[in-house]
């Protein structure tokens, strides 16, 4: 078994040392290098099975010794190892004294050799597996039995039928059902069954719920399948507790080999309880989009009220068909999770099976579907996994396995992970280049303006320059013709090939100035742009 390490350091020389040790050892993986603490604790939740943190003194601005006691109170479970700056067995034990005070199991030096670090390695490593194994075998009661939540992503989503065709799939063992939609609850509905118990009569049980209650509670709809439905009255739902619930959780957990419970579509604490203590959950939702947002909201809500953490929520596409717009890529983006497994849609034969509560005798393509994954999970219960190891996600139990129209089923690859900002930067890519485009457009049109009113303004100058040599009035005191004609032709010949030719109207001549008005060439077909300057008159004679 390799044991993955997180480093937290900002020394060269500390990182390539220990990157060494790692590649001469086959125990032991680094799986992260950062240089603070939010580095640290943004690389523990992006890989859970961190085994060890291996954290610098000097990390964190010379602060590595809070960033232990920060780490430690966040994984209490993950063992910590100090690098110390130490020569000497004295300055040794000083370090090691220093670094137990704020959570630390080991201590090794900046220059340790390959042996030492792997030996204190090792036994920190020990001290973590046992740790998880205690406090799992405290979870379980010393039992292997699975508890697997199914949820809604909203109504209607399908997640009862869902979990009573998981339960359905597990029947070959010991399986209980449980309706913890405890409000609306349409199990017995589905299964055909009359019934007067409920789970909410496990609620007002002083101390454990035993075998004897579970048997005396639950229904036998099917070989080896037992319902613990909800109870007839919503109301009576307020009087389920979360300690019952955790109760509940833990027997179903010492009494069955596999226990699905349907928590529906709303959460209070009792059903919070549920989905905190479970082994697996599965958050259904369909290919529309008010039911992957919905999907999204429930995954961020439990993040934020810590009762799952978003890589322990396995997502699952029901009613899937050809006919789709939303393709599970698209599901992927929008509730940025892996999609652990697709169901198809059952058609008209499956909505028969379900309006003559018939489920559990009508075969479809749903339950071809679910049954791979319930025989799949009852084959894994009976090889525990290793003590230290996180469960196998039921989308490894799938693998194709869901047939319809005699095609298999897709399901996500495993490694799979949703990028939300790929299709992002898809749509966000042309409207870049459209504003690129436009500001370059504006550039140039504003150089093209600059330069014909630069033009404009020389000409100006030469038709002033004409009238103040030539004289603008005769001896009698009226205009002459003959200058101001002059001052034209000299403006027009001032003016570029490339330029427009201008009207006598965009020429004014007067005694004092000379003014001109020239047309600029424009992007936009249908604008008009023009560019106007003046020059005074200097008489020169």
């Amino acid at each position: 078994m390799v044991t993955k390490v997180l480093l937290a350091t900002a020394s060269h020389e500390v990182r390539d040392h220990l990157g060494h040790v790692f590649a001469e050892s086959d125990q032991f993986e680094l799986a992260a290098s950062v240089p603070d603490g939010a580095g640290a604790l943004t690389a523990l939740d992006r890989h859970p099975d961190i085994g060890i943190v291996v954290i610098d003194e000097a990390a964190d601005d010379g602060h590595g010794h809070a960033l232990a006691r920060t780490v430690g109170l966040a994984a209490p479970l993950i063992g910590i190892v100090m690098v110390v700056d130490a020569r000497n067995p004295a300055e040794m034990n000083t370090a090691m004294a220093a670094a137990m005070e704020v959570g630390a199991r080991s201590v090794i030096a900046r220059n340790a050799g390959l042996e030492e670090v792997l030996t204190r390695f090792e036994a920190v490593a020990s001290w973590s597996t046992v740790a998880r194994a205690a406090i799992a075998a405290e979870r379980t009661g010393g039992r292997g039995g699975q508890v697997v939540a199914v949820a809604g992503a909203k109504g209607g989503v399908g997640a009862s039928v869902l979990a009573l065709l998981l339960a359905r799939a597990g029947r070959s063992g010991d399986t209980t059902l449980v309706d913890f939609d405890l409000g609306a609850g349409d199990l017995a509905a589905y299964a055909g069954v009359r019934t007067r118990r409920s789970v909410v009569d496990l609620a007002g049980i002083d101390g454990e719920v035993t075998a004897r209650m579970l048997r005396e509670t639950t229904y036998e709809v099917g070989g080896g399948l037992r319902l613990l439905t909800a109870p007839n009255d919503g109301e009576r739902s307020e009087d389920m507790t979360p300690a019952a619930a955790r109760s509940i959780v833990s027997a179903l957990r010492f009494e069955s080999n596999l226990a699905v419970l349907d928590v529906g579509t709303h959460l209070d604490e009792p059903r919070a309880t549920v989905i905190e203590f479970a082994d697996r959950v599965l958050l259904v939702t369909t290919p529309d989009l008010p039911a992957l947002r919905g999907a999204r909201r429930v995954i961020a809500q439990w993040d934020r009220l810590a009762i799952r953490r978003p890589a322990a929520v396995e997502l699952v596409l029901n009613r899937r068909s050809s006919r789709d717009e939303v393709t599970p890529q698209l599901a992927e983006r929008i509730v940025e999770r892996p999609i652990a497994f697709t169901v198809p849609d059952g058609g008209t034969a499956f909505a028969g099976a379900v309006n003559t509560a018939t489920l559990l005798e009508t075969p479809t393509p749903v339950h071809t579907a679910v049954a791979e994954v319930g025989i799949a999970a009852i084959s894994a219960l009976a090889a525990p996994a290793q003590a230290g190891e996180e469960p196998a996600e039921v989308a490894a139990l799938v693998a194709g396995a869901a047939h319809r129209n005699g095609r298999p089923a897709r399901r996500a690859p495993r490694e799979r992970r949703s990028d939300p900002e790929a299709g992002q930067s898809t749509v966000e890519l042309p409207v870049v280049i459209l504003i690129t485009l436009m500001v370059v457009l504006l550039c140039a049109q504003a150089i093209g303006w600059a330069t014909s009113l630069l033009t404009a303004r020389a000409a100006a100058q030469e038709g002033a320059r004409t009238v103040g040599v030539a004289g603008y009035y005769d001896l009698y005191g009226n205009p002459r013709d003959d200058v101001i004609e002059q001052a034209r032709d000299d403006v027009r010949d001032r003016l570029p090939g490339w330029m427009d030719p201008i009207d006598d109207a965009d020429i004014e001549v007067l005694a004092d100035r000379v003014s001109v008005r020239v047309t600029v060439s424009t992007l936009v077909p249908g604008v008009d742009l023009s560019a106007s300057s003046s020059a005074p008159v200097y008489e020169e004679r």
